[in-house]
């Protein structure tokens, strides 16, 4: 057990260190103390082909969240941050951003002032005119479509300025998922290559897990009901935390929900996904059939993930972290148990095992880099901003692997029914050998029986008396068994009322009884009734060992089950499954 804890630890430290290394990327010689920078302004010219930087810009946190473009020129604002990385407001908060554009090219330049980051409830651009601001643009998620600004996937403000401009900008930001805000500065041609591209990759991922549910709602129906079930609502969980994460309900409906509406929601979604995780894992990995405390490990990993979801559903900026932490901690404790099943030789474990490693480590790297943003560097490329963006290709590769190991999984698991279904009719067309061959032991006794009695009546055939007395026992077995069959399902009927039936006192009932054929008048009753059960399950009248118990007079099926295996050597729901695997 301590081993595999120590592959564990082992393998989130190397997640985190993967992280860790993106985070620090090349860091810009300029910006080792952005306290000590001064406001400068922004600019495009000396950054090689002129396409992205850092933005630049002066820093004023809002707590209350009132403070207007009238009264924002009293405030004071913390120096620039080179790196363009801002703490995110909380509900009810605002945050401001000063900077300075300028053109130095000779030719007028169209900018975009953007953010990495792609959901804000609303983002306000207000330019500074002799020291009055006024409003230039106006995005968001909450603000309607008639009155928005930007039309793109991201959050983006174009700006055009002539050779030699120099204009004094602030932003207004209210409202995000995220713990921080990565302002940049791009070029036009980037900005909308960028903004498609993550529009693309966002909308074939979605597509994809949409997809896959489907897929798997049809292969894992061929196993079990319980597989499809959990793993399909795992996958439409990881859906809809897509789909509201990255803004397609606004993007695609219109709706306009602020974050403290659509937040508390997608950790819902995000922490629902977690625990059915840890359900389908428990059904695939076979955990019912293990110790009792493996199986309590289970269920104390599913109430810590319901405890963690509570707590990040009712306040998702401040006790959200467990869950955050949960995402790949929790398939880190799946993959120890995998492990122990891989060593006890399950065909699926190893599989599993893949599809853990593969969710840990991308959410490792994700949720990293959503708590420690990347500093932004020098990009020429849509796809080199995705690449500084962890947040986005360690969940999709999270999703994108474990998807993909799931199949191997479930190819494993069908290869096995397959095997399991062919050694099943392989031991039914063997059992119908058998009785077949029984069938054929029973018409040889029966003739060699009739045989016997045939001979036997032949010898006593010329002995009148003894003809006389067999010909007198045999009319008198007939016509007890007779008035037993015509009140057999009469659950009243006895030893008492057989020989009332029979008009003679039960003592002789039971003299002539045991003359006839060695048996007690009750013992005699019960065989007839068992035989004649027996009958009911060859000629298939009923569905049930209950409904042909009762209809042979029994009151009790227990008793009755348990007489009829005494009596035939077996019980007869085997007898009743094994008639109808031949039929």
């Amino acid at each position: 057990m301590i081993r595999y804890y120590a592959m564990a630890c082992a393998l989130f430290l190397l997640s985190c260190s993967t992280a860790a290394v993106w985070a620090a990327g090349p860091a810009d010689q300029a910006c080792q103390h952005p306290q000590q920078i001064a406001a400068v302004a922004n600019t495009l010219s000396d950054v090689s082909i002129g396409q992205l930087r850092a933005l630049q810009a002066e820093y004023y946190l809002d707590h209350a969240g009132d403070m207007g473009p009238d009264r924002i020129g009293t405030a004071t604002f913390a120096p620039a941050n080179c790196a363009g990385i801002f703490h995110a407001p909380l509900p009810g908060q605002s945050v401001w951003l000063r900077f300075a554009l300028r053109n130095s090219f000779p030719e007028q330049q169209r900018w975009v002032v953007t953010f990495i980051e792609a959901n804000f409830d609303e983002v306000v651009l207000f330019e500074d005119q002799s020291g009055s601001l006024t409003e230039r643009a106006r995005t968001g998620q909450t603000v309607p479509f008639e009155v928005r600004d930007n039309a793109e996937f991201n959050t983006g403000f174009p700006i055009v300025l002539e050779p030699g401009e120099e204009l004094l900008l602030y932003l207004r930001i209210a409202g995000t998922f995220e713990p921080t805000i990565t302002a940049v500065l791009m070029s036009d041609e980037l900005f909308f290559d960028w903004s498609t591209l993550i529009m693309t990759i966002r909308a074939l991922f979605l597509c994809y897990v949409g997809l896959f549910a489907v897929i798997s709602l049809i292969i894992f129906r061929q196993i079990h009901v319980r597989y499809y079930q959990y793993y399909t609502l795992y996958m439409l969980c990881q859906f809809a935390f897509s789909f509201i994460f990255n803004g397609w309900l606004n993007k695609y409906f219109g709706v306009t929900l602020p974050v403290t509406t659509l937040m508390p929601i997608s950790e819902f979604f995000a922490g629902l996904s977690v625990f059915v995780n840890i359900q389908y894992c428990r059904i695939l990995l076979n955990a019912g059939a293990d110790t009792r405390a493996w199986r309590w490990f289970f269920v104390t990993l599913s109430g810590i993930a319901l405890g963690a979801t509570a707590l990040a559903v009712l306040d998702p900026w401040r006790l959200s972290t467990p869950l955050h932490l949960l995402y790949f901690v929790c398939p880190l404790a799946l993959l120890v148990f995998a492990i122990r099943k891989i060593r006890e030789g399950l065909p699926q474990a190893w599989p599993i095992a893949g599809s853990l490693l593969s969710l840990s480590l991308g959410l490792a790297i994700a949720v990293f880099a959503f708590m420690v943003p990347i500093n932004i560097t020098e990009a020429n490329f849509a796809y080199e901003l995705v690449l500084m963006r962890p947040l986005i290709w360690g969940y999709y590769l999270a999703i994108l692997g474990e998807t993909l190991f799931m199949m191997v999984a479930i190819s494993t698991m069908v290869r096995a029914l397959q095997k399991e279904r062919l050694s099943a009719v392989d031991e039914l067309a063997s059992m119908e050998r058998q009785l077949e061959d029984i069938r054929h032991e029973q018409r040889a006794a029966e003739k060699a029986t009739t045989a016997r009695l045939e001979a036997l009546e032949n010898v006593l055939r010329g002995d009148p008396e003894t003809r006389h007395h067999l010909s007198a026992k045999r009319q008198f077995l007939d016509r007890i068994t007779e008035c037993v069959l015509d009140s057999v399902a009469d659950q009243s009927l006895g030893v008492e009322k057989l020989a009332s039936m029979l008009a003679i006192s039960q003592k002789t009932l039971g003299r002539r009884l045991k003359e006839a054929n060695g048996q007690s008048p009750a013992s005699f009753i019960r065989s007839v009734r068992l035989n004649f059960a027996r009958n009911l399950i060859l000629l298939d009248k009923y569905n049930t060992v209950a409904e042909i118990a009762h209809a042979s007079g029994f009151s009790s099926v227990s008793n009755f089950a348990k007489l009829y295996r005494e009596e035939f050597g077996e019980a007869p729901s085997k007898s009743i499954s094994l008639l109808r695997k031949i039929q």
